[in-house]
């Protein structure tokens, strides 16, 4: 009996002894189940409202400050000779569908369509980012090959895109008749309506068909991105 109390002793001693060593060297104690160790994964925090809106904020910001960069340079180096446009229906014109957008005849040209870009992207971002840059992109390139295929003469610059941003502005709340959409369309249709003109061929240094290329491409960006109101069941 005694040599059995003994080597119960001993084992206990031992397990101890391992269980000791486990302990400092880090591991997972051979007597505690591995899946108790593991630690539940985090979701990562979304980014709050702020940080949102902050984003949203710098966002036009940065790429007219491309579309500046290209200016100054054109100005200060080049004397203004540094154009970018589309030629329609020429060889030549194809890289324009990508870069008469950032291309300008002047800084007062490049402010009129600085504030107005800015101040349309702001108004698509509070309804949504993802509409934004789709929009953005399908005033960009569609409307640049859209003036190479029809375009009567060559052109550049923004306003082609504020155009599209403005079209879809106009109709958006009109087609999905929920709240902060048709509040941002009433507001654009009573402070804006004016813009309209700017697709009639009244300025002939104006590139009115960039205009209405853009306008149209907004409504049809607005028809493809709608977002039908739920009804109550």
């Amino acid at each position: 009996m005694w040599h059995s109390m003994a080597a119960d002793d001993s084992q206990l001693r031992a397990r101890l002894e391992r269980l000791e060593a486990e302990l400092n060297s880090g591991s997972t104690p051979a007597s505690v189940p591995a899946s108790s160790q593991e630690s539940t994964p985090t979701q990562p925090a979304s980014p709050g409202v702020l940080t949102r809106l902050r984003q949203n904020i710098f966002l036009p910001l940065q790429i007219l400050a491309v579309i500046w960069a290209q200016e100054i340079i054109d100005q200060v180096v080049f004397g203004g000779r540094w154009n970018l446009p589309v030629h329609p229906r020429s060889l030549d014109g194809l890289l324009g569908i990508f870069t008469s957008a950032f291309s300008h005849s002047g800084f007062p040209h490049l402010i009129g369509n600085s504030i107005a870009f800015a101040t349309f992207s702001w108004l698509v971002l509070l309804k949504s980012r993802r509409d934004f840059w789709i929009t953005l992109l399908i005033g960009w390139l569609g409307g640049g090959a859209a003036s190479w295929l029809l375009g009567p003469n060559s052109a550049h610059g923004l306003s082609g895109v504020v155009y599209t941003l403005f079209g879809y502005l106009l109709v958006i709340g009109w087609l999905e008749k929920r709240f902060v959409p048709l509040l941002i369309s009433v507001f654009v249709l009573i402070n804006y309506s004016a813009f309209i003109w700017g697709v009639l061929p009244t300025q002939p240094m104006v590139a009115w068909w960039g205009h209405l290329f853009g306008l149209v491409l907004g409504v049809v960006a607005a028809y493809s991105l709608r977002q039908k109101r739920e009804e109550p069941s």
